[in-house]
């Protein structure tokens, strides 16, 4: 698909091209799609060449085309072929909603706004609305925020919509206490999407975000002392710390020891005591996520990666690598077997911990990030269940830093 769709881009009108995404998209069970794709290249071919062809010819075909490239996350190959459809229809609301809404997925917000501006005029809905309202936070334009957020408050109606309501008044007032900021990290973003602590910057100093593949058991043991030592400052240190899985026990095991607390594996989501719940890697939350979206005096939730691409149905309290790639000792990595059992990591990890805990960089680390968060508390979910009973959805859209 990868290689097809840097052909595709520079060939828009390839009956080719459409045929062989067709064939793709049916050995990958994707039946309707293919459809789509068959549909379009039957309407393109049509006894002529490629020279001669024109996918704007052909709008129906091109707009349903581009609808399932969207659902398949093709956003780029989308937009090629929405923006055929623009030709022929201009202002047409659902193909400028739908056009809008693959640049937003691809951080081009500026375009974005172009596109849910003119469906807003045909359709002014709740999701253009916030899409919109989305698109002009990500680009800090925070006076037309405030601006679609005041229209939201007239069009929710159901708890859902009430809810995102709510979600982008918050975010709105996180970046407007950052405005004087002229570069926001994606620390910050991160901080002011979704009310997350992230442990070290990963885009300042080529800290995490150019990290190693491989993370060694020193870099693991910094992390922790350095989780440790945040939560401290912050007092909010807990009574008991949980492992999700038997990939998570390692953390959790060194983090239950440098508390001096219990370690429990994680066994639902009602316990009597206020627990830290330890994950390795954020998608582990897809499964029972229900369990988690409850913000309770009774858990906080760590993982130690977060992906940079993928939507998430819960966001985590706290994170310590935003990253695509996580690899750590006990996992496998493409296709190789690990280094360690899980629980064999436990003592090299923790001897390495208690060696740092006065290392003076770690030291340095944890200050600086409890001072970075400590004017913020009252807008963290980390401890705060009163001011967000639910933790928010992540849906990855968390600018770079070079962006915005």
């Amino acid at each position: 698909m990868l290689e097809l769709k840097r052909f595709w881009l520079n060939n828009p009108n390839s009956a080719e091209a459409v045929q062989l995404c067709a064939d793709i998209l049916d050995q990958a069970n994707r039946a309707e799609a293919a459809l789509a794709m068959t549909r379009l290249k039957e309407a393109l071919a049509n006894g002529k060449s490629d020279d001669e062809r024109e996918l704007a010819d052909h709008p129906t075909a091109a707009f349903e085309a581009g609808y399932h490239m969207i659902d398949g996350r093709e956003y780029e190959l989308a937009i090629m072929l929405l923006s055929a459809c623009l030709a022929k229809e201009p202002l047409d609301s659902t193909l400028n909603y739908e056009i809008g809404f693959a640049y937003m997925a691809i951080s081009k917000y500026e375009d974005a706004i172009q596109h849910f501006e003119i469906a807003r005029k045909g359709q002014n809905d709740f999701d253009t609305t916030l899409n919109l309202s989305v698109c002009y936070t990500l680009s800090r334009r925070l006076k037309e925020a405030k601006e679609t957020v005041a229209i939201l408050r007239k069009q929710a109606q159901n708890e859902e919509e009430k809810y995102e309501l709510l979600h982008r008044e918050v975010v709105i007032k996180r970046l407007e206490r950052m405005a004087r900021k002229k570069q926001l990290t994606e620390r910050d973003w991160l901080y002011a999407l979704y009310g997350t602590v992230e442990l070290q910057p990963s885009d300042v100093g080529g800290s995490s975000a150019n990290q190693q593949s491989k993370e060694s058991y020193k870099s693991i043991a910094a992390t922790l002392v350095i989780l440790k030592g945040v939560l401290d400052g912050l007092q909010l240190v807990p009574e008991a710390v949980e492992f999700y899985n038997p990939n998570s026990r390692p953390l959790a095991a060194v983090m239950a020891r440098l508390f001096d607390v219990q370690l429990d594996s994680y066994k639902g989501p009602d316990r009597p005591d206020h627990a830290l719940l330890v994950m390795e890697w954020a998608t582990d939350i897809i499964g029972p996520h229900e369990a988690f979206v409850g913000n309770m005096t009774n858990r906080s939730m760590f993982a130690f990666g977060l992906t940079k691409q993928e939507a998430l149905p819960v966001v985590p309290d706290i994170v310590a690598r935003f990253t695509n790639e996580l690899n750590l000792p006990w996992t496998e990595r493409n296709g190789l077997p690990p280094d360690v059992q899980p629980e064999e990591a436990i003592p090299e990890i923790l001897e390495r911990a208690w060696n740092l805990e006065s290392d003076p960089e770690i030291l340095r680390i944890i200050q600086d990030t409890v001072e970075y968060y400590n004017d913020k508390r009252e807008l963290l979910v980390l401890g705060n269940c009163a001011q967000f009973p639910q933790r928010p959805e992540y849906s990855a859209e968390v600018p770079n830093s070079r962006q915005v």
